[in-house]
């Protein structure tokens, strides 16, 4: 029994531990464009999906690491009255690896803040429906930030909303149209999504 008392001690900080740890699934969709690229508009939809874990470090904060895959691009559509204009689509398939600090108010609601990498799984531009050659690649590794504002619905699934943007250009060199972003002047992912997260264990609202 002594042996028994002395296990459960020893076992109860890493069990009061665990407790702090949370986890689930995510999915949801999203608009998108890129800036720099001499168009503007939220043309391109896309969709995300992945798993997350988080940490209760507070009774209002947490830490929460994702893994998910990520659509990103732009479009542009021709002008279907004067059948005039360019029609071009990029898509830009992503994995990307957000760290958020998320801060909780009112019992069920979420703000929260925090850098990404993205790791580029295939890009894809067409021209007039036609594939066309990219001359400036795509960057394989890259940077972007992200902030949301997100509510419970129910004790284990929550809705979000994000936005998500590049800290460092996407591509390698200059291109045209490029924008000036702080220190550098390129192409910059700029993305506005809505996603549901469910949490395997009830969340705790104290």
């Amino acid at each position: 029994m002594r042996k028994i008392v002395l296990l459960m001690m020893l076992c109860l900080p890493f069990a009061l531990q665990a407790q702090r740890f949370n986890g689930g699934l995510l999915a949801g969709g999203l608009v998108s464009q890129v800036d720099g690229d001499n168009d503007a508009g939220y043309h391109k939809f896309g969709y995300l999906a992945g798993g997350f874990v988080s940490l209760k470090v507070s009774p209002r904060s947490s830490f929460q690491l994702e893994m998910e895959y990520i659509q990103k691009g732009a479009r542009q559509n021709a002008d279907t009255l004067t059948n005039t204009g360019t029609t071009y689509l990029t898509r830009l398939h992503y994995l990307e690896i957000p760290l958020l600090y998320q801060f909780t108010f009112a019992n069920r609601f979420q703000a929260e803040a925090g850098p990404a990498a993205d790791v580029l799984l295939g890009s894809y531009v067409t021209v007039n429906g036609i594939e066309s050659a990219v001359t400036v690649p795509f960057r394989t590794v890259s940077l972007c930030g992200i902030a949301g504002f997100s509510g419970f619905i129910t004790d284990h699934l929550k809705a979000g909303l994000r936005v998500n943007y590049s800290l460092m250009s996407i591509r390698e060199g200059w291109v045209y149209g490029a924008r000036k972003i702080l220190f550098e002047t390129g192409q910059y992912n700029n993305v506005l999504s809505l996603s549901l997260s469910w949490y395997f264990k009830p969340r705790d609202f104290r």
